[in-house]
């Protein structure tokens, strides 16, 4: 019962306003009119004490202590919460006033119920709270002193409790009915989520930032936010804990600013700034102060989730007047920004419009051609650097655009993976090279057979389906699982690790290798090597085009192939194309090669052709060992 209690009340709770301080240009024109209204009761209190036959003398001071409360509401040094209470005080004591000149007039008391609904424009509990608070003092506490100065009705006077508890009831009406006014307003300028001002409100306070920056001849900018793999976290965590990360980074935001400033929630997982009075440099500290932010993991449904944010930002000039086109702005910067990586700022410039638009139609065609199966693959072969002969193929992305021909996969990748488009289209690039391969298994047998090296995405790791369809594929295709090596990247490992090491153990399971690529350039942790059960490390190209040059330059590698070595895997050198280069990494004991020395990546004709000429020349090769050996014997 105690806890039901306790959750109704929860939820009460949250159903109430939450109050607070509205934008200061909203705030000031509200709080004119609360003052004008403040004076005029002043002025009309006096005369309408003179009219009633009160002296001159008490009047004026009844009239006075309006204005003194006026006097405080209108003084520029004071507090905007301190004005705003002073305006209630004096409202509310202008009420108690005009009943005690009318001689305690019932009709009068209605006073009081109106101006407790002008105090909640102001939508701050404080100065409603104490509208509230005078009602029930003056009804209760005076009506029991002095019941003839508040009542002029025989039954009142006779019971000033019953009558203050019946004024209380219309009090708390009222309330109620300004609370839900209250609320309603603040539910259609507030995110229910996270609390923050919506896009409409936000725009409303650039729009009023932008004239008065004007006028002050100074600059307004404004961030647009994004972060960085949240879609990732909502698919695999669930929307519950992608729910708590946005309230997480909600909550940061209000910490990284001023009072001016004015975070908000755009939508999704995307969120916006804006800075008053600022210029390019106090953009970049305060984007940088968030980037900073987010160098903390956030703590979600008791795990650590680590984000990154992409930052746009955009800066008024002098002929800047919609909110909008500034939102537009830094929304496209905010796109550059994430095009070029994660965790990153970008200020706007003209141009970014023409990208921007770019994107829109990459990706719209980019879902055409997953519908389509426009893409296709290439292969590098690798080479087993001791015996020199073909152990497997990478297979390598491409797009054939039906207009623009072949399409690099650096320009659209980064949009296929932050669209979860890279889940289908990783799918179709499985299908194909398992499929290809059991082909060439089929034809060119060897012992072990030949092995295909697919990339796996950050996102697809994160899928959930992501075992089951791998198993389907090898299913349809007939690859044999110990065929297939699953490629990826070592900051995508460590994007979730729990996860992560569930995933790659369940592949492991179906008799999958899997490799780590680019090793050297992401985390590079021993720890992480153990726990994720890897059979392969890819040494980056980076360490490998210097590696004739020196020791130093050729150490990195070195340590890859020895660490590999010690932990039972095998090392892969990427991007080798001289003689020189392969020299060093053969003396060092590097297990496997690719690159432009052996072959460049190849279309699946000219795949089976070289795979051809080479399973003729091992056979050549073959016959001339077995006849030497036979001559010796």
């Amino acid at each position: 019962m105690v806890k039901q209690l306790r959750g109704l009340a929860g939820r009460g709770w949250s159903d109430l306003p939450k109050g607070g301080l509205l934008p200061k240009e909203l705030w000031l024109r509200r709080h004119r009119g609360m003052v004008a209204l403040l004076w005029l009761h002043a002025v009309g209190a006096i005369v309408y004490a003179l009219i009633e036959g009160f002296g001159i003398l008490h009047s004026f001071l009844e009239g006075g202590v309006v204005a003194l409360a006026a006097v405080v509401a209108s003084s520029p040094r004071g507090s905007e919460r301190l004005r705003s209470c002073a305006v209630s005080f004096g409202l509310l004591s202008a009420s108690a006033i005009l009943v005690h000149i009318s001689g305690g007039l019932i009709e009068m008391h209605f006073h009081f119920f109106l101006m407790v609904a002008v105090i909640s424009l102001y939508q701050d509990w404080l100065p409603f709270l104490i509208a509230v608070g005078y009602v029930i003092v003056d009804h209760g506490l005076f009506g029991a002193l002095a019941p003839h100065i508040i009542y002029n009705d025989p039954q009142a006077i006779a019971h000033p409790w019953k009558w203050a508890l019946i004024h209380g009831g219309f009090v708390v009406g009222a309330s109620i009915a300004q609370l839900i006014a209250w609320k309603a307003n603040q539910d259609a300028f507030h995110d229910s989520l996270t609390r923050l001002p919506n896009r409409a409100l936000l725009t409303d306070r650039i729009e009023h930032s932008l004239a008065r920056a004007l006028r002050e001849g100074k600059k307004v900018a404004v961030l647009v936010l994004d972060v960085d793999g949240f879609k990732t976290v909502n698919d695999s965590l669930g929307p519950r804990v992608g729910d708590e990360l946005l309230k997480a980074v909600a909550e940061r935001l209000r910490t990284c600013f001023r009072e001016a400033d004015t975070p908000a929630r755009l939508g999704g997982d995307e969120f916006a700034v804006l800075l008053e009075a600022s210029d390019d440099l106090g953009a970049s500290i305060a984007a940088g102060r968030i980037l900073d932010s987010f160098q903390t993991p956030f703590s979600l449904g008791g795990k650590e989730v680590f984000a990154t944010a992409s930052i746009g930002i955009a800066v008024s000039t002098a002929g800047t007047r919609n909110g909008d086109e500034l939102l537009r702005n830094a929304d496209a910067a905010m796109y550059v920004a994430k095009g070029s990586g994660t965790g990153r700022f970008q200020f706007f410039a003209p141009s970014m419009h023409a990208a921007l638009l770019h994107r829109l139609e990459l990706q719209g065609e980019l879902q055409r051609a997953v519908a389509n199966r426009e893409f296709h693959l290439q292969y590098q072969p690798m080479i087993n650097l001791k015996s020199g002969r073909i152990v497997g193929m990478e297979a390598l992305l491409r797009w054939d655009h039906p207009t623009r021909g072949i399409v690099p996969p650096m320009d659209f990748i980064p949009l296929a993976e932050e669209s979860g488009l890279i889940v289908d289209i990783g799918l179709q690039v499985l299908e194909q090279a398992s499929q290809q391969t059991h082909l060439w298994h089929q034809k060119f047998p060897s012992d072990p057979p030949l092995d295909i090296s697919v990339n796996l995405s950050a996102r697809q790791l994160q899928d959930a389906d992501l075992v089951r369809e791998v198993d389907a594929v090898l299913d349809r295709s007939g690859l044999r699982p110990e065929s297939l090596i699953l490629e990826i990247t070592e900051t995508a490992l460590m994007r979730d690790v729990e996860i992560g090491v569930s995933r790659l153990n369940a592949l492991k399971e179906l008799g999958i290798r899997i490799a780590v690529d680019d090793f050297g350039t992401g985390y590079s942790s021993l720890s992480y090597l153990q726990r994720f059960p890897v059979d392969v490390l890819k040494i980056d190209r980076s360490f490998i085009k210097a590696i004739d040059k020196g020791p130093e330059e050729s150490a990195v590698a070195h340590a890859v192939v020895k660490l590999g070595h010690t932990l039972g895997l095998y090392a892969v050198a990427e991007g080798v194309e001289t003689a020189e280069q392969l020299h060093e990494l053969t003396a060092m004991g590097c297990d496997r090669g690719q690159g432009y020395f052996f072959a460049r990546p190849l279309w699946g004709v000219g795949m089976d052709a070289l795979l051809s000429n080479r399973s003729r020349e091992d056979a050549a090769q073959d016959d001339l060992t077995s006849r030497d050996a036979s001559i010796s014997a």
